[in-house]
Order: structure tokens, then sequence, then C-alpha cells
């Protein structure tokens, strides 16, 4: 039996309380993430008053271009997720939320993932989402971006790191006692709740089997140098805590 279509899943998700959802997602992703999200919100250098368009990678159910949107409300913003629950979960939330934008059932790690997209994007935004690819991937990657953005534009990640490997052992060993931000039964309740809803296993329970995927094994100097590698300047450190690096970058 064929899983569900990003339409038949939003079918699904009418009458469901859409904000539950989003609640048990936000409780799966820790509860350093909002406020991350509102970081990358905050640093895009541009007038609130501005019709953005804005292309959210990896989208998820749109956590990151619906915090763009909170404000930036002119924004228009493309959603691209290889995961059909998580198209429909965001194209229900964008529909009742009014939000302006399309959303696309695309693998990032595939060629010609940009179809059918739009160009000369003024911002462009992954966050947790290269980290799944391999190092060749997230390359080729991170050219179509420079190309998709307009000159001036800017894209911004969040991705789990590890630190250099000099200070790698001892930050390893500091970051175990650092409070942990995710726990198993979190997500197992999340991705259990659309197991039930659609009836078949879905989602990440099952998720892409790379081997070559990057995972938390880049420290920040070496997601600078594949962001510079990919053509972007003027790159910059907005945070960097325990299991993550956020940062921004620009086309000039």
């Amino acid at each position: 039996m064929a899983n569900p279509t990003p339409a038949e899943i939003e079918e699904k998700l009418r009458g469901e309380n859409l904000n539950e959802w989003l609640r048990l997602w936000h409780t799966e992703q820790g509860p350093a993430k909002p406020q991350a999200l509102k970081l990358i919100a905050a640093a895009i250098p541009f007038s609130i008053e501005q019709h953005l368009r804005v292309l959210d990678l990896g989208c998820g159910p749109g956590d990151a271009g619906r915090s763009i949107h909170s404000r930036f409300p002119h924004a228009r913003i493309d959603f691209v997720d290889r995961n059909e629950f998580f198209v429909g979960l965001c194209s229900a939330v964008n529909r009742r939320d009014s939000i302006g934008g399309r959303t696309w059932v695309r693998d990032l790690s595939e060629p010609g993932w940009q179809r059918d997209l739009a160009s000369e994007y003024d911002v462009a935004v992954a966050v947790n989402a290269l980290h799944w690819l391999s190092i060749e991937q997230t390359t080729k990657l991170l050219a179509v971006v420079f190309q998709l953005l307009r000159s001036g534009g800017v894209f911004l990640l969040m991705e789990p790191v590890t630190a250099e490997p000099l200070f790698a052992p001892g930050f390893e060993a500091w970051q175990k006692e650092q409070p942990s931000q995710h726990s198993y039964e979190n997500w197992q309740v999340f991705w259990s709740r659309v197991k039930a809803l659609l009836g078949c296993d879905y989602g990440f329970l099952g998720d892409p089997n790379n081997q070559d995927s990057i995972g938390d094994t880049l420290s920040v100097k070496q997601w600078i140098r594949l962001l510079t590698n990919g053509g972007f300047q003027s790159i910059d450190i907005l945070l960097r805590d325990a299991e993550k690096v956020v940062l921004a970058s620009n086309k000039s």
C-alpha cells in the first residue's frame, strides 16, 4: 500500500488540532530551538516592510519559515522537504495561518530538486537539514542555493557540530554534562501519533539510510569552509552552544 500523498495527509489533518501537532513537534525538537529560530529571523538584514521571497530547505513542519514570517509579515515563503507528512502538516498550518508560498516534496540529495522553484530569493534557510546529507551532497546543494539567491541575498543555517580535533575530547566530555535537549520518548510520541493518524509507519520511522551523512561530525570551522567553497561571504557565527551552530552568510 502506497504512503498517502501530502494532499491526502492534509485532508486527514482536517479537524485535527494543528497547534497540538506543533506542540508535540516542538517538544521533540527540544527547548532551545525556539530561541535559535528567533535569532535567525532577527538576523535577516532587511526591512520588515519588504515583501521577501524566502526558501525554507528541509522545512519539516515549517518552523523556520514561519518564524521568519512572524517578523516579516509580507514575506512569501516556499517550503521544501522530502517527507510527505511534514509537507502535508506544513501546508495545513500555512493555509490556516494565511502564509503565502508553496510547499514541495523534494529530496535535497537528488539532482534537480530545485525544479519549478522561484529564483532570486532574498533569503534561504536550512535548520537541521544538511547534516542528513553527505559532504559531497551538501557541497552540491550549497552551490544550487547560491544560484537561487539574488545578489545581496542571505543564507542562514543551523546544524549540529563538534569541536576541532584538538579540543574534541574535552568538549565531548563537557557536552555530556549538559542538560539533554532531546529524548527518545518525545521522538516516539510524535511518530506514534503520525502512525495512528495515517495508519502506517511513516516519517522518521523510515529515515534515509545514508552511511555517509555528516551528522554531528563537522566543526564550526568546517561548516564555514563549506559555505566559503560555495561562494558565500560575510559569514558570521550567530550562536554556538553545546549541540549546534547558527551561521549567517550572504551572496555579494
